[in-house]
C-alpha cells in the first residue's frame, strides 16, 4: 500500500484490523515529503487530508535550518540539512518550543508535539503555513 497517512486521516479502515481505541490520542508519524508534495497555492484551499491534521499529535524528522540562531524560541524544521528546499511555506515546519530554547545541531531530530495548519500572513505574504509546538527536540 502507498500511503496509508491520509486514509487513515480520514477514517479509512477496511484496509487493516484496527487496534483497540486508547483514552490518549495516538501520535501521527508526518513525513516533511508528504507536507512538501501538496500543490499549494496562497489562498487556496488545502487538501483535506492535510486540514485534519490541524490540532492533531505528531511526530517530525529532520533539520534545524542552517542560520538558527542560539537562544530563540522557534525554529525552522526543514527535509534536507542544506536548507535547499526552505524556498516554499510548504516546504518548511516552524516549531515552537515550550520548555527550552534553540541550540542549533546539524545533526537530525525529532520533534513532537500539537500541529497547526493554516496560513499566517505578515506584510500580505504567507510566511507560515504549518506549526508545531513542543517541549524539545531529540537528538
Amino acid at each position: 500500500m502507498k500511503n496509508l497517512l491520509p486514509m487513515l486521516l480520514l477514517g479509512a479502515t477496511s484496509f487493516a484490523a484496527s487496534p483497540a481505541p486508547t483514552a490518549e490520542e495516538p501520535v501521527i508519524e508526518l513525513s516533511l515529503m508528504e507536507l512538501m508534495s501538496i500543490d499549494y497555492t496562497p489562498g487556496k484551499r488545502l487538501p483535506r487530508w492535510v486540514r485534519a491534521l490541524d490540532g492533531k499529535q505528531v511526530r517530525l524528522e529532520g533539520y534545524m535550518a542552517l542560520g538558527t540562531p542560539e537562544g530563540d524560541e522557534k525554529f525552522e524544521l526543514l527535509w534536507d540539512s542544506c536548507g535547499c528546499g526552505q524556498s516554499n511555506v510548504h516546504h518548511f515546519v516552524e516549531v515552537s518550543l515550550t520548555e527550552e530554547t534553540t541550540s542549533f545541531t546539524p545533526d537530525l531530530i525529532w520533534a513532537e508535539g500539537k500541529f497547526s495548519v493554516g496560513e499566517i500572513r505578515e506584510g500580505g505574504f504567507v510566511v507560515s503555513l504549518f506549526r508545531l509546538e513542543t517541549k524539545a527536540i531529540e537528538k
